[in-house]
């Protein structure tokens, strides 16, 4: 691996060697059990630690709803790590809000844009601080597996509309092929589709109002409708058996074994359906990907995307070596690693013509060509609104909440948060 250097930043008085002397910087991610992945990250660790005596970066790798449960108690006491991965949207701004993050000084962030994408500074910076450094860039879109796709009889190329693929779904399910594989216990995985769903139907404009309180909020037509057209799925009954006792690591492992034909879910889904399956997963031969559709009459369009904008944030307590860390953890030489090995997307501009994996590619090409990019819901409203909607996909899912009633909780989740 070429070697990294640390950034120099003795210059602007923030690190000197007393500083950095028998520091220990402690990193929390999620899960990335994905092994090129843990790799790199384990790589540039390693690095790091033997360019800098005296320093000794620990990561920590935690799935991801322990993660979302843990984190709040962490921030709060003594045990609170120096880095930790961030999705960026509404729970970062609740965390930078409540004072559990330290601030990049500005001269040393100008510094960053100059490497680092600024679109991802950005979304990590909030109030005019800047308080992480972005790494990937993620997509939702509708997987399906072409051997399943062929068996079934059906075409997902050919999927345009939300009509279309509600019609594949049929068509696979009166053939006996699972039609859709979900990991409904963790929540999020089925907010996918409420979500695009209503991107599809309000578009960015009707997105904004809902969350100004505009137009009823969250209870109105536009809402109802989203649910209703997440109904006409859920009553064909296309998830595989259990779905909602099943967690999405467990998930992304059958799909990876062939399980169904489609899955809705990111492009990390590439490495984490390998890293969980029985047999090593489905090759890029076997896979396809299309955007999500179009919905009739809706407002939005097909090139608008939902994903994330992620990178790692800095604690309140965190060591001046925590933010030299954080440059070259989330800095050129790791992104150009990873697109060229296809760990992920890059953000950093020098490294996002390297990536060579030709899923990776599709997915680049979808998020190339966006319109407007809707950071997921369950992150862009904050944790209360944000679970509220996790929750009301999964009640919906189970037939346990009518869409009318989804959207009027929503609003007043809103209205009580």
């Amino acid at each position: 691996m070429k070697k990294l250097l640390t950034t120099c930043l003795i210059a602007g008085g923030l690190l000197t060697g007393s500083a950095l002397a028998e520091e220990t910087v402690k990193v929390l991610s999620i899960n990335r059990d994905v092994e090129p992945w843990k790799q790199l990250y384990l790589d540039v660790v390693a690095e790091y630690n033997k360019a800098n005596p005296g320093v000794n970066v620990e990561v920590e790798f935690m799935e991801d709803e322990a993660f979302k449960q843990k984190l709040p108690t962490l921030l709060q006491s003594d045990a609170a790590p120096d880095l930790f991965f961030s999705w960026s949207g509404g729970v970062f701004y609740e965390q930078a809000d409540q004072g559990f993050l330290r601030p990049i000084p500005d001269d040393i962030a100008a510094e960053w844009k100059k490497d680092l994408s600024a679109g991802g500074m950005a979304a990590l910076s909030y109030n005019g601080k800047f308080y992480g450094a972005p790494e990937a860039s993620q997509n939702v879109a509708i997987w399906y597996n072409k051997d399943n796709a062929k068996k079934a009889g059906v075409d997902p190329t050919k999927i345009k509309t939300w009509d279309d693929f509600l019609g594949q779904v049929k068509t696979a399910k009166e053939a006996g092929v699972t039609p859709i594989i979900v990991g409904g216990q963790d929540k999020w995985p089925l907010h996918f589709y409420y979500s695009l769903l209503a991107m599809r139907i309000m578009g960015e404009d009707g997105l904004r109002a809902s969350a100004a309180g505009e137009n009823g909020g969250f209870d109105n037509e536009d809402w109802v409708r989203a649910g209703k057209e997440y109904m006409r799925l859920i009553e064909l009954e296309p998830f595989q058996e259990g779905f909602m006792g099943v967690k999405y690591d467990a998930a992304t492992g059958l799909w990876g074994d062939g399980g169904a034909v489609f899955t809705l879910m990111g492009d990390w889904d590439l490495g984490a359906q390998r890293a969980a399956s029985s047999n090593g997963g489905l090759s890029n031969e076997q896979l396809g990907v299309v955007p999500f559709p179009m919905v009739e009459g809706g407002k939005g369009k097909a090139s608008d995307t939902l994903g994330g904008a992620s990178g790692f944030v800095l604690t309140r307590n965190a060591p001046d070596a925590a933010i030299d860390f954080l440059k070259v953890f989330m800095g050129p030489d790791a992104q150009k690693r990873a697109a060229a090995e296809g760990v992920y997307i890059p953000t950093a501009p020098s490294a996002g013509g390297l990536v060579k994996d030709s899923i990776l590619k599709q997915f680049a090409a979808i998020g190339g060509a966006s319109t407007y990019h809707q950071l997921f819901l369950d992150q862009f409203f904050g944790s209360t609104l944000g679970g509220a909607i996790n929750d009301v996909s999964a009640q919906m899912a189970t037939g346990d909440i009518t869409p009318e009633e989804a959207a009027k909780l929503l609003e007043e989740t809103r209205q009580f948060q």
